[in-house]
């Protein structure tokens, strides 16, 4: 008897990434740190990531940036993941291109987030397509920063109009989006505020959360605990 073979998910989670590159990547850690410490505490971020998400119930492609940079990045990631490069000249731009893209493929919702947050877990994620599934029209996910780490929406509820002229890098960017959703009439689901990690205080405060969590047995940790806690 023939097995029949597994549903393919309806759901897409699009992860951008940037080429780990010593001087293009994490560069306020950089600044106390130096460009290799940065370039490399990144790469492990992204390791970090992708194993904890690549088993949930969704199809995970990796949207890359710079476009040219295809080979290193999938070198250093993996094959086992599906790569587009990032369209667009801005943040908002690309961030459109990516949603009109996964639509394009046939999925009826998409989650699109960043790759500052190492310890991000599936359960998030999950809870977030399952909201949608029961009929919020789009999630959001709060960072510490003011800004968020997680967007997502069904196809027919998708408005690029949400990331038009939007002031990215400022402490207002969650608030305004969620804002605009709801001027739209959206359903939102906001997931969990979670910790992006940009400065030596969110590395001391990830320490501080995960002593003796799971997390703490991550490339993310080790790196850490033998490049920068060694002697604390």
């Amino acid at each position: 008897m023939a097995l029949s073979p597994l549903p393919k998910p309806n759901r897409c989670l699009a992860v951008f990434v940037r080429d780990p590159e010593p001087g293009k990547v994490k560069t306020r850690l950089a600044e106390t740190y130096g460009d290799p410490f940065a370039a490399e505490l990144y790469g492990y971020f992204v390791d970090d990531l992708l194993e904890g998400l690549e088993r949930g119930s969704y199809h995970l492609e990796i949207f890359f940036t710079p476009a040219g940079r295809e080979r290193e990045i999938r070198r250093r990631f993996g094959p086992r993941f599906c790569y587009s490069p990032q369209e667009g000249e801005g943040l908002g731009e690309r961030m459109e291109r990516t949603f009109r893209s996964c639509f394009a493929k046939g999925f009826a919702s998409t989650l699109l987030i960043g790759s500052d947050f190492p310890d991000l877990t599936a359960e998030v994620i999950e809870r977030a397509f399952q909201a949608m599934v029961n009929g919020q029209d789009a999630a959001v996910g709060p960072a510490f920063d003011g800004g968020y780490y997680l967007i997502g929406f069904r196809a027919d509820t998708f408005d690029p109009a949400v990331f038009d002229g939007m002031p990215w890098g400022e402490k207002s960017v969650f608030e305004k989006t969620l804002n605009r959703l709801h001027v739209r009439g959206c359903r939102v689901h906001q997931a969990p505020t979670w910790h992006d990690i940009d400065t030596e205080e969110d590395l001391a405060d990830l320490r501080a959360r995960h002593g003796n969590t799971a997390f703490s047995g991550s490339r993310t940790m080790a790196f850490l605990r033998d490049r920068l806690w060694r002697s604390s």
